[in-house]
C-alpha cells in the first residue's frame, strides 16, 4: 500500500510546512500546501491521474483567499471522494457547527501536537474507508434488489401469461362440452316426449336431465360459464 497522500490548506506556511515535515517522518506524504483555497482546488481540477491525489484534505477553516475552508470542504465533498480533517485554532461552537455541515471526518486543533495529527489523519482515513464500504455494500445491496424484482416481475409476467393460457383452454373446452351436452338434452327430450307415459323411459329420461344438469354445473364452475343448458 501507498503512504498516505496529503494536502494542506493553510494560510500559515510556516505552521503548514512545519505539519509537512512532522508528520512525513511517519511514511506520509504531503503533496501539496496551499494558502488560499481557490489555489487548491484548482489544483484538485488540473490533476489527470487518479493516483496523484490526495487520500486526505488537512483544511484549514480560516483561509488567506476569498473562500473559507468550509466552502472549500463544501466544494471537495461534493466533487472529490477524500477523507477531510478540519484544522482551526478557534473554539467557538459557531464555527464548528458550520463545519460540520460538510461531514468532516475529524478534527484538528491547532497549535498541532504530532501525535495528535496522526491520529486525527489516521481516524478521517479509517473513517472514510469505513464509509466508502458501506456505499460500496449499499449499491451492492440495491443492485441485487433490482435484480430480484427484476426475476420477480419476470414470474409474475410468465404467471398471469399461463393464467391467461389456461383460462383461454378452458373457455375453449367449456364451449367444446356445452355443444354435445344440449344435444344430449334435445335428444333426451324428444326420447321423453316420445315415449308417451311409460314409466321405465320417463325415469330414465329423468335421470339423464338430471345428469346432464350435474355435469353442466360441474363444467360451469370449472370454467367461469355462465348456465348454456
Amino acid at each position: 500500500m501507498h503512504p498516505l497522500r496529503i494536502i494542506i490548506f493553510e494560510d500559515e506556511y510556516l505552521l503548514a510546512n512545519d505539519l509537512k515535515q512532522q508528520i512525513g517522518q511517519y511514511s506520509y506524504e504531503v503533496t501539496g500546501i496551499f494558502r488560499k483555497a481557490e489555489e487548491g482546488l484548482r489544483f484538485l481540477r488540473e490533476t489527470r491521474q487518479p493516483e496523484n491525489l490526495p487520500d486526505v484534505v488537512l483544511m484549514d477553516i480560516s483561509l488567506a483567499g476569498k473562500m473559507s475552508g468550509i466552502e472549500a470542504a463544501r466544494i471537495i465533498a461534493e466533487n472529490y471522494n477524500f477523507a477531510l480533517v478540519f484544522l482551526t485554532g478557534m473554539s467557538q461552537m459557531k464555527v464548528f457547527e458550520e463545519a460540520f455541515i460538510t461531514r468532516p471526518h475529524a478534527f484538528l486543533i491547532k497549535p498541532f501536537d504530532v501525535h495528535q495529527a496522526l491520529f486525527s489523519i489516521q481516524l478521517a482515513y479509517y473513517q472514510k474507508t469505513l464509509e466508502n464500504r458501506l456505499i460500496k455494500h449499499q449499491v451492492e445491496l440495491e443492485e441485487k434488489i433490482a435484480e430480484r424484482t427484476r426475476e420477480l416481475k419476470l414470474s409474475k409476467d410468465l404467471a398471469e401469461e399461463e393464467i391467461r393460457r389456461k383460462c383461454a383452454m378452458l373457455e375453449t373446452l367449456g364451449s367444446q362440452v356445452h355443444e354435445p351436452l344440449i344435444g344430449i338434452l334435445d335428444n333426451n327430450s324428444a326420447l321423453k316426449k316420445n315415449a308417451g307415459w311409460d314409466p321405465k323411459v320417463q325415469r330414465c329420461t329423468q335421470q339423464i336431465e338430471k345428469h346432464i344438469r350435474r355435469l353442466n354445473s360441474i363444467m360451469n364452475s370449472i370454467t367461469g360459464l355462465k348456465d348454456r343448458v
